[in-house]
Formats: structure tokens, sequence, C-alpha cells
């Protein structure tokens, strides 16, 4: 009895998706499955039709598809309007897409996922586009050709949380209205995740960020910023990596909410200011990775280690940098870090090196850091460093330098003088006196006794 109350009750509620989409006869090739939300725990049916050569999409999608990925088709233009009032989440990644039409969406007043990342789209026609999807929470515009958008076309976005408007054309369009995402483009200041990667950006005005009281999240990786913006100081999330940025200091760093910092890839960054990070109180994971130039990482870069041995970040990441050398103060942090990343440098393996070998527990992939000077030690793991290495790291195994070094000068003496000796003994003074004495037979002629007449 219970399995037919289950069979009427599953074609119940998937009667409308498998006449459609999902069904048999459907000409789409569409992976379709139901589920429990594990949030609300209501059902929900997602249909899978990522590469499946779709050019056009189904007008009618029934009413209990909740999730619709159509990710990596042929979708050129989205002409018809859709309609589902069960649809929460539609994928429109990885098509052709270069137009929407007014209207598209106003049959889906229950959506709150749309992604149209990565198509080709320059513009939408008006600015009513999401005019009908007050639940949106989620949009992502990313990986297009937008150079403008139109006034006012996120004002209707009142629960948008999550933005991305990275990696177009953007630049030139944002930059000069210090307000433009509040007071022109009309971005709800309720947003929590905003992403301007990639858009070309040079400088943000001071007050740029302003209309957003509950930003947590703000990429701004590879654009063209010199110095680091005012951001909202309810910011969690930063990430300015692929700038050109050449310092970095306390002076742009003083955001109290801060757990991630991003600073990777950036050939022009050099230094590492003292306290350059002191004010970062919540900062829970600090990165900065592959800048070629940055040879040096200020030991009071968090203040003085000994100081306070609870107040730095858990994860650390500076690999693939040109660092040198790290202080030896860094140990006090490294105690109670839960990872630490320092592989591909050109380490200089002298004695200020040697107190990395106790953290091979805690580091990442220990056996990967390696010496790149001196030239007799280029290549060895640091982790294998020993003491005949390094002798003048152990002057009660192997003596001082300088004592060394005397050593060396006594024993040359000693063998000059032995052979001195030796060379005295051998051929004795008197022997060359021998060799000239005048006689009857030598060829030297003494000289005349009396005066010549």
């Amino acid at each position: 009895m219970s399995f037919v109350v289950f069979g009427v009750l599953f074609s119940i509620f998937c009667g409308n998706v498998l006449s459609d989409i999902c069904s048999n006869n459907s000409k789409f090739d569409c992976v379709c499955k139901s589920f429990t939300d594990q949030i609300t725990h209501l059902p929900l049916t997602i249909a899978d039709c990522g590469d499946a050569g779709i050019e056009t999409l189904p007008t009618d999608l029934g009413e209990d598809l909740s999730i619709l990925d159509v990710s990596s088709n042929e979708i050129g233009s989205l002409d018809a309007k859709l309609a589902s009032k069960s649809l929460v989440k539609l994928i429109l990644s990885y098509n052709n897409v270069s137009k929407v039409a007014v209207g598209f969406f106003d049959n889906l007043p229950n959506l709150k996922y749309l992604d149209l990342s990565n198509n080709f789209l320059t513009s939408f026609d008006n600015a009513e586009v999401f005019k009908k999807l007050p639940n949106l929470r989620y949009l992502d515009l990313s990986y297009n050709n937008f150079k403008s958008l139109p006034e006012f076309i996120f004002s209707p976005l009142k629960e948008l949380r999550r933005l991305h408007l990275s990696y177009n054309d953007l630049g030139e369009y944002l930059m000069p209205n210090k307000a433009v995402l509040g007071d022109v483009l009309g971005v709800t200041p309720n947003l929590t995740h905003l992403d301007l990667s990639g858009l070309g950006l040079k400088e943000l005005h001071t007050t740029y960020f302003d209309h957003f009281v509950e930003l947590k999240t703000l990429s701004l990786e590879d654009n063209n910023l010199t110095t680091i913006p005012t951001i909202p100081y309810t910011i969690e999330f930063l990430d300015l990596s692929g700038n050109r940025l050449t310092v970095i200091s306390a002076k742009y760093l003083n955001y109290h909410s801060l757990k991630v910092l991003k600073l990777n890839r950036m050939n022009t960054l050099t230094s590492i200011h003292h306290y350059a990070f002191y004010n970062l109180v919540s900062l829970e994971k600090l990165y900065i990775t592959d800048c070629a130039n940055l040879k040096e990482f200020s030991d009071l870069a968090f203040d003085d280690a000994s100081k306070d041995i609870h107040h730095h970040p858990k994860f650390l990441s500076l690999a693939r940098n040109g660092l040198e050398s790290l202080n030896e103060t860094y140990k006090y942090f490294f105690k109670r870090m839960e990872h630490i990343d320092l592989i591909h440098n050109p380490w200089n393996c002298d004695c200020n090196i040697l107190w990395l070998k106790d953290f091979a527990q805690e580091l990442n992939r220990p056996h990967e850091l390696r010496c790149s000077y001196p030239d007799q030690l280029k290549h060895k793991k640091i982790l294998d460093l020993e003491p005949s290495d390094l002798k003048d790291c152990f002057p009660a195994i192997y003596g001082k330098k300088s004592h060394r070094a005397l050593i060396v000068v006594l024993a040359v003496a000693c063998v000059t003088l032995c052979g001195l000796i030796f060379y005295l003994l051998r051929y004795p003074v008197n022997g060359f006196a021998g060799r000239h004495r005048i006689g009857p037979n030598s060829p030297y002629v003494s000289a005349p006794t009396t005066e010549p007449i």
C-alpha cells in the first residue's frame, strides 16, 4: 500500500516535469532528478541540460522544476519568455547569448539565482530587464562585453545580495562617478558580495563604497589600482591580487573585521612595511604569493611577535615570491599557525634559515623548500641541511670562522718553517763557502802583495 501511495505522490510531484523538459519524448537531452533541500526540507527537482547542444530554450518549464542548468550550449538570444513559478535557479553561462529581450524573465517571480556569465552580452535594451525579479539574490554578469549599463537597472532587485560584474570593459564607465553603483545603477545598499575584478579600474573615490553598509566580500583583483582604496569597515574578505601596488602599509589597512586578505600576482610589489597588518585584528588568512620582486618580509609586519603571540593569522601563504630570508622572530607566529606555505622562494641558506627546520610538521610541502644561495648548496632541501653544510653556524663543533682562519695561517707557517729547516739541513752554510775558496786550482787569482815599481 505504501508503495502505491509513494507512486501516486511521485507522479503528482513530477508529472509536469516529465511532460516537458524531462520527459522521455523531450527533444532536450537533460538529466533530471529530485531531492530534498537541506535548508528548507522541501522537495526540489533539477534539470541538468549542460552541454546538450541546445539552441533555443523551451517556453514552458513546468510547475515543479526548481533548478535549470543549460550552461555550455549554443543559445544565441533570449527572446521568448520563460514560464515557471517554481524555478529558483537558472544557469545560462557559457553560451552565445548576445541579446536578452525585455520581459524574458517576467514569468519567473520566484527566481533567486541567475547566472549569465561567459556570454557575449554588450548591453541590455533598457533598465526593465530585471523588473519582475523581486526575489533575485544572486546575479552573475561576469565575462561578457559590457561597456555600460542602463541607469537604475538594479533598482528592482531589492533582495540582491551577490553581484558579479567582473571581467567586462566597464572600467571607464564605473570610475568617474564616485557613487555610480548606488546612485546611478541602483544597487541595493544591502549587498553583501561584490565582484569588480578585471574591469580596468585605476582609482576609486574615497566614498566609492560608502553606499554599501552590509558589504562582507569585495573582489578587486586584476585591475590597475596603485593604492588600496577605502572600503567599508564591514569587509571580511578582500582580494586585491593582480593590481599595481608597490608597498603594503598600515595606512590603507585599518579594517578590524577583515578575515581574509589576498595580495597575489603583483610584480610591482617590493615592500611590506613595518606594522602593515597590525590593525587587522581579526585576520585569519593572509595570501601574498607570486610577487617576484618581493624580496623581504618585514619582521615587524604584525608588530613584535614576542609581545602578543595570539595576534596573528592562522593561515599564511608566502609561496612563489622573491624572498631570500625570513626573520627568526616568526617562529612565535608559526607555533600557533595551522597552515604555512613558503615554497618556491629563492632562499639564502645561511644561519638565519636554520630555524625553519623546527617546523617540518606545520609547513606546507616542507620538502619543496630548497636553497638558492650559496652556490654550493643550490637546490639542497632546507630540511636536509647538516652542520657540515653551514660550519659557521656551529662554532662549538667547528670553531669560529676567525679561529679556523688563524689555524690555517698557523698551519701554513708551520709547513713553511719546516721546509726551511729541512733545506738548511740539506744545504749547510759552510758547504756554500767551500765552493768559493781561493787556491792553486782556483780560477780566481790573489791580489799582489807588493806595489809595482
